[in-house]
């Protein structure tokens, strides 16, 4: 007697079943090798992440994030000037893809600590990191000659390299990398820019100061107490504007001093000052009171402002965008990254962050929440999938 077909299909039905169950845990084993370039972007990412938090790669990461590098420094020429530079290479990988990295406006340029320290996680990863610093930089001055600074940089590492390279700047040198990836003829040697806290209208971040509110594009208003840090930068560069120009010699040290966090040189200086001249100090500091001053100067530098902002000067810009913002940021306030998503070419933007886990450019400023770490982490790793694939 035959048997019956029925247990038969029965049967072909609970193979399947099994051999379904059995692939499932082998198809997961798998997922991160077939997908390797994006699982490995994600994993550096989190130990950068870690790095700049103060916390090593995990000992299993280490082959993959924190390869031996060598450091050099060079002098890049450039039409701004001779523009000195760090190189950070990983020992393994000399051929590795490039990254320039432009520092913030910082008395110590290049070798500021959180520069460093992310400009070797991220050449740790097995990039060529570059982080060129601007001729004004240390003196906290923003000129037109420093976007030619940064498009001079990134040809330098794209000859260097043989292809694109990833530009990724820093607070207000974010828009100026910005305005570089622009411009002819440096547009077509940049692969990605990453801008982290990025102006896009400068004399907008500079009413910012004066009105504790900087508007964003669909009408609604970001108010927030502005960084004392702001102002007294503004008041640097335009003493003439806040002091008698006898005096500006005088007390320009002592507020460079200021800015450079030397409190005890600060105080020296301050104390060689006539009476007059410290009641003139007295007040430049104490920006609840500089309001009116602060207003006229911005008015009177507008065009300036403008030559050195994003606004108006991104037509040229053909490749990918990511923007990160902090939302705590109060000196270049996140209603600029809305501004700047806005302002750049159409399909340019890949992502726009405004993350409480950040407030200018550092980290680690909020208690963080799983869907804010995972968005940072998303970001970073596109970028850094981005960076080793031009």
């Amino acid at each position: 007697m035959n048997a019956s077909p029925q247990p038969t299909r029965a049967s072909r039905r609970l193979r399947r079943s099994i051999y379904f169950l059995a692939a499932c845990p082998i198809f997961l084993l798998l997922l991160p090798v077939l997908f390797w370039p994006k699982t490995r972007a994600f994993l550096q990412a989190a130990a950068i992440l870690d790095q700049l938090n103060g916390r090593p790669a995990p000992s299993l990461l280490r082959p993959i994030a924190a390869m031996p590098l060598a450091t050099k420094i060079l002098a890049i020429p450039s039409s701004a000037g001779m523009v000195e530079a760090r190189l950070y290479t990983p020992i393994q990988s000399a051929n590795a893809p490039g990254l320039v990295l432009i520092p913030g406006i910082h008395y110590l340029g290049m070798d500021e600590p959180r520069l460093v320290a992310f400009a070797r996680s991220m050449a740790s990863c097995g990039l060529r990191v570059l982080t060129p610093e601007l001729p004004d930089s240390r003196d906290y001055r923003i000129q037109p000659s420093d976007v030619q600074a940064i498009g001079d940089s990134v040809q330098w590492l794209q000859n260097a390299t043989g292809r694109p390279v990833g530009l990724m700047g820093l607070s207000f040198s974010g828009g100026l990398a910005l305005m570089a990836a622009a411009q002819t003829p440096y547009s077509n040697d940049v692969s990605f820019v990453l801008s982290v806290g990025a102006h896009d209208d400068l004399y907008r971040v500079a009413s910012f100061y004066v009105m504790d509110a900087d508007p964003l594009p669909n009408g609604d208003v970001e108010r927030a107490k502005p960084n004392d840090y702001g102002p007294w930068v503004l008041e640097y560069e335009h003493l003439e504007d806040f002091v008698p120009d006898a005096d500006v010699a005088a007390i320009r040290p002592v507020l460079r001093a200021r800015l450079y966090e030397n409190s005890a040189l600060e105080k020296e200086l301050l104390a060689k000052l006539t009476n007059a001249q410290k009641a003139e100090y007295a007040r430049i500091i104490d920006t609840l009171h500089q309001d009116i001053a602060l207003f006229a100067s911005n008015k009177k530098h507008a065009a300036e402002m403008a030559a050195v902002s994003p606004d108006g000067h991104l037509a040229g810009l053909h490749v990918p965008v990511y923007l990160l913002h902090g939302r705590g940021d109060t000196l270049i306030p996140f209603a600029e990254a809305e501004w700047l998503a806005q302002d750049l070419p159409h399909r340019t933007v890949k992502e726009l962050l405004v993350s409480p886990l950040i407030a200018h450019v550092s980290t680690n400023t909020s208690k963080p929440g799983i869907w804010d770490e995972w968005q940072l982490l998303h970001l970073l790793a596109k970028v850094m999938e981005r960076a080793e694939h031009p």
